[in-house]
């Protein structure tokens, strides 16, 4: 089996660490079966893609690699490969510390991930059935009539408000334009208006630092209506990172025990993005007192690391404990929901992309379109058409001295989202046809990089700067010093700050940017650019992202079979998370 699997892994069909894991196993049981070694190289190489786990009825009797003169490597037929794996020295089919674990569900895991999903699993469950908070009813109608505007709250919004109050463990789920940041600012001021805690008693974290300083500007921005009738705001916002004490190789930076989190209230936004190791830890992190709020879209792209935890919350929520603290925000405040923009998401959402299809072909429709790419002269020329002149606009009001939000909001008026960065039809090479287009017509001068107006993303956290990855700033004369230019970014909170370009962390120019980095902004237009052929990155939850940033038109430039294959694919991620859960609502 290993010099099968060793072609494989030159082939590579086989990542390094899949590799010598198999051969690990191999040495550790001399007499293990063929079967169990290729049990371990596929489990690896499943967790590298950030599977939790491997489901082995999934692949059991198919071919998995291709070995030596084409021959194809055929994992066992179910049984069998069961039947081996249980009798292997180094697969566990309990809570032994050994390098596999085998589940009665015909999951098999690496320990570490076993060991974590068991983890998170207990703390959940162990939140969620915990007791209600004692308060006073009353107190919580007054406070509620009070901050919630009466015109424009919803009965889910008051639901939320309620759990909050009576739960340490809330969740709050909603698609794109359902309120769930404005929900939360409200719910916090019901909390401090209660005198149930002080704003400073509460964190507004995210897994990113962008995703946080969004939450915390946009809660710093709305909060101030609210501070007539409570105290003023002085919440805190940190990365999730940050606040578990964690340096970039996602370790503690100190070899002190992990202390219990400071805050009364934890706020997680963007909480799809969030791994199995990141929840785990902060769960563990935080006193039993301790209110968690969990905010996201479930159908939405999942996290970067392990696993897909919200998703399996929201799945396992028909459980008695965790039906008691979600709530779902159905109300759409960005677009109408029986438009055009609601009707196509929901259908690329369900998969059912013949329906997707019928309502991008319907006639007379010029806010939803899908045009027809089949070589780079047809993408430079509908970049031309109906690109160029948006963006020249944006240079040009750079040059005028007017305010920066207005130049950023005129850059994100339009944005081009790809699939990936590298390659034809990537946002590298989108921004750069951009560019040559913009130079050829004068808007641009050719030879200067830090040219006025040129919007800039930032791809690598600097605390210092407080700057992180995903922050957009634009290039504007220095008002002090004649000749000299600046890249400007938001303060949060309002106001604005210079930077010189040689201070900036990694950067990059965003005319384009990936669906990836895209999620949670929204644009008035946005334009998908499809690659050219279908790529397992395609998904139709990376398509529902994309559609969901527009708030006024969409276009989908490249071929409907490539849309077609994107919406039908879903990127599902195997765990065992919403089974635990489940299986805990059995015992109750």
């Amino acid at each position: 089996m290993m010099e099968d699997l060793t072609v494989a892994w030159r082939q590579g069909q086989l990542t390094d660490i899949a590799f010598h894991f198999s051969g690990l196993i191999a040495r550790l049981d001399p007499a293990a079966d063929d079967a169990v070694v290729l049990a371990a190289a596929l489990t690896s190489n499943y967790s590298v893609s950030n599977q939790v786990c491997l489901d082995l009825s999934q692949v059991a009797g198919k071919s998995v690699f291709s070995a030596i003169n084409g021959k194809e490597i055929v994992a066992p037929q179910l049984s069998n490969w069961i039947s081996v794996l249980r009798q292997s020295r180094v697969v566990a089919t309990n809570d032994e510390y050994k390098p596999l674990v085998l589940e009665s569900n015909n999951r098999l895991y690496l320990y570490r991930y076993w060991k974590l999903e068991q983890r998170l699993s207990v703390l959940l469950h162990q939140r969620a059935a915990s007791s209600d908070f004692q308060f006073d009813s009353s107190k919580l109608s007054e406070a509620v009539s009070l901050i919630f505007p009466p015109t424009d709250r919803t009965k889910e919004q008051c639901e939320v408000a309620e759990l909050v109050v009576r739960r340490p463990f809330v969740v709050v789920s909603g698609g794109p334009g359902t309120g769930k940041t404005t929900t939360i600012v409200h719910v916090l001021g019901v909390l401090v208006e209660m005198g149930i805690v002080s704003s400073d008693e509460v964190v507004l974290s995210a897994p990113t630092g962008k995703a946080a300083a969004r939450l915390l500007d946009v809660v710093v921005q709305k909060s101030r209506r609210l501070e007539s009738v409570s105290a003023p705001c002085v919440y805190h916002a940190s990365t999730l990172h940050r606040l578990l004490g964690w340096n970039r190789g996602g370790i503690r930076s100190s070899s002190v025990p992990s202390p219990v989190i400071p805050y009364e209230v934890v706020v997680v936004d963007e909480a799809s993005m969030v791994d199995l190791t990141l929840m785990t830890h902060l769960l563990e992190r935080l006193s039993p007192k301790t209110r968690l709020i969990l905010v996201g879209d479930r159908n939405q792209l999942t996290s970067v690391g392990m696993g897909s935890v919200l998703g399996d919350i929201c799945s396992a929520a028909e459980s008695r404990s965790l039906k008691r603290s979600m709530v779902v925000l159905r109300n759409c405040w960005r677009f109408s929901s029986n438009g055009q923009f609601a009707s196509f998401a929901k259908a690329v959402n369900s998969g059912e992309s013949e329906r997707a299809q019928k309502i991008l072909d319907q006639p007379k429709q010029s806010d939803l379109i899908m045009r027809s790419i089949e070589n780079r002269l047809e993408l430079s020329r509908l970049l031309e058409k109906h690109c160029i002149r948006s963006f020249a606009d944006a240079i040009q009001l750079a040059s005028t001295g007017v305010q920066p939000d207005i130049i950023l909001k005129k850059h994100c008026r339009l944005k081009l989202l790809t699939a990936h960065r590298k390659g034809f039809r990537g946002s590298d090479q989108l921004n750069r046809l951009v560019e040559e287009q913009l130079s050829i017509r004068g808007f641009v001068p050719p030879s200067e990089a830090w040219y006025i107006g040129r919007p800039v993303l930032i791809t690598k956290n600097n605390y210092d700067l407080q700057l992180f990855n995903g922050d957009i700033g634009v290039v504007l004369p220095d008002n002090e010093e004649p000749g000299i230019t600046r890249v400007v970014f938001p303060k949060i909170g309002g106001g604005w700050r210079q930077i010189h370009p040689r201070q900036l962390p990694e950067n990059e120019t965003v005319y384009a940017t990936t669906i990836h980095k895209s999620q949670g902004s929204e644009y008035e237009h946005v334009i998908i650019v499809l690659p050219e052929t279908f790529s397992s990155i395609l998904s139709r939850e990376l398509i529902y992202t994309a559609v969901t940033r527009a708030t006024t038109k969409l276009e989908i430039w490249g071929r409907k079979e490539i849309l077609k294959e994107a919406i039908l694919y879903r990127a599902q991620r195997v765990s065992g998370l919403r089974d635990q859960l489940s299986r805990f609502n059995a015992v109750e």
